[in-house]
Formats: structure tokens, sequence, C-alpha cells
């Protein structure tokens, strides 16, 4: 059932937000997943808050990367030709919203070639990025790696070096890698805690997370090559409350609330700094990657380990 109520910003979350990204490099990549807002019944709120973010960035600057899943590519194409417009590279977040573990190498196949060919006929771009839904390249969907270079992907954006509550990888490196086939692998910056490994440059770190906290992760923070990530809901504050389907209560207002703080967030975080498209640091990336050879370990992992408090 809906609500008129706006997603409240919390003051105390955002208490210092134009100093909020002192502590990130100087060269920070701006990326987002555009795909449709959870418990959204008009399935059309992601359009308006796509064009939000990319006036946010027109206002910085900056361009960055977009990975547009493929269902919202059919249905708004105009979307894709708009991103592309404004000088953004268009990378893809495959044809549905699928964990890869649902997912067949077949159907996983299927679903990259549409994607990429229908993004590439809208932009004009060769698309050379992917990012699984749910950041869900883990020790038991390895195999997607090969698939990906094989439906023509370059790099991947997909892994979270770290244990997660929903999909990580926490025995891979922490800074661009070679998957054994040739891919080249992106991972999520991490800030270490102790044993507790978060991606904080999105999702919903960057929604809850006070500032002071931030400010102290960000000087821990693991990989030389860092990017952010967002949805267009994170920014949608005015969104009315849903309870999203197949979620709690408690869940599904995790999902809503707080979302008036990361517009602030991104602008101060990308204030003075260099943002470039994730396909113009292959390059630096490959150096990266070929000066660090760490072994990418097989399709394992220790059941009996407590995963790490990482929401994305």
């Amino acid at each position: 059932m809906g609500s008129n109520r706006r997603a409240p910003a919390d003051a105390r979350t955002d208490a210092g937000a134009d100093d909020f990204g002192a502590a990130l490099p100087a060269r920070l990549t701006f990326t987002a997943d555009i795909e449709r807002s959870p418990g959204d019944p008009t399935g059309t709120r992601h359009l308006a808050a796509t064009t939000a973010l990319l006036d946010l960035l027109d206002e910085a600057g900056a361009r960055g990367t977009f990975f547009i899943l493929g269902e919202v590519a059919d249905s708004a194409p105009w979307l894709v030709c708009d991103i592309a417009a404004r000088g953004h590279e268009i990378a893809s977040h495959n044809q549905t919203h699928r964990p890869l573990a649902a997912l067949s190498p077949a159907t996983l196949r299927e679903e990259a070639h549409r994607a990429r060919a229908t993004l590439q006929d809208l932009s004009g771009q060769a698309v050379q990025g992917f990012r699984a839904p749910y950041f869900s390249l883990t020790p038991a969907t390895e195999w997607a790696a090969d698939t990906l270079l094989e439906t023509g992907h370059a790099y991947s954006s997909s892994v979270i070096p770290a244990r997660a509550v929903l999909h990580g990888h926490p025995a891979a490196p922490r800074h661009p890698f070679l998957w054994p086939g040739g891919l080249l692998e992106l991972p999520a910056p991490i800030a270490q805690l102790g044993p507790i490994g978060m991606p904080i440059l999105g999702g919903m770190y960057l929604r809850y997370l006070p500032a002071w906290d931030f400010r102290r992760f960000a000087r821990r923070l693991e990989g030389p090559l860092a990017w952010t990530y967002c949805h267009p809901y994170d920014i949608d504050a005015g969104a009315p409350f849903h309870r999203c389907p197949g979620l709690g209560l408690l869940s599904s207002l995790f999902l809503w609330a707080n979302r008036g703080t990361t517009a602030r967030r991104l602008r101060a975080m990308l204030a003075g700094r260099s943002s470039l498209p994730l396909a113009e640091r292959l390059e630096e990336a490959r150096n990266i990657a070929g000066g660090l050879r760490d072994i990418v370990p097989g399709p394992h992992r220790d059941a009996n380990a407590p995963p790490d408090p990482a929401f994305c």
C-alpha cells in the first residue's frame, strides 16, 4: 500500500556534507546502475531520477559510466540516447535484473548479447563494460567471466571482494585483475575495518554512514582505481513508500529511507575531482592488473564463515 510520505533525510547522518569526500582520491569515477525502482507500481520513476543524475553530473562537470539494464533500454530508448549524448559511457547491466546464479551459461550468453546489441545500436558506442545485477560474480559464478568475454565485453565491474550479505567474493583481489580467460575485472573499492570489508562508495553505505565515519573509512580505502556506484532510486527522495515485492516491511523501509542524502553526498564527492568513464581508464586498470598479478581463486567459499554486513 502506498504512502504520500517523503523519504526522510537524516540531518545527523549528513552533518559535514560539505567536506564529505575530503579523504577520497583526486580521480574518482562515477558509475550508476540504471534499473527500475524497487516497489514502484508505475515502473517509471527511474526515468526522471536518471535525468536528475545526469543533471547532477553536468553541474559537476563530470562524466561517468552508466550500466543500463536491457529491459530499460527496450522500454525507454530515448534515455540511452540522452545518456550517450551527454558524454557518458554506455555499459551493460544485462538484459534482466537477476543474479548470475539464477542464470545458466546459455541464458547469460543470450541475455548479455541481446543487451549489448541493443545498447550499441541506440548509443552508437562500442559497449565494453558489464556489471552483473547485485554484484553477483562470486566464487560460484566465475564461469560467467568467459561468457562475458565471448559476448564481446572487455571488462566487468561485478565483484565485491569481501564477504557480503547477498553476493561477495572475499578471496578476489582488491585491485583490477584479469580472469584466467582474459576478461578485465574492476572490483568494488573496499574499506577495511578489522575483519569487515565494506564497499563504502555507494549503495546503502553512501546513504546511511554518518559523514564522520565515511571520512574515517575513506582513509582506509583499498584499490588504486576508485569508483562510486548508485541507482536512480537512491536520489529519488520524493518517492512514496511502497512495500517491495518479496521483501519484508523493514527491508522495504530500509531501501526507501534516507534518500535525501545521496545527491548532496555525490556532489561533495565529485567537487574538485576528475571523473572519467571507466572505458577511459582501462589502460590504467590493465597496467595495474599486469603489475599486480594475483591468482584468482577457484569457485569455493567457506560456508560456515559469517558474512560481512555489506549492503549494495
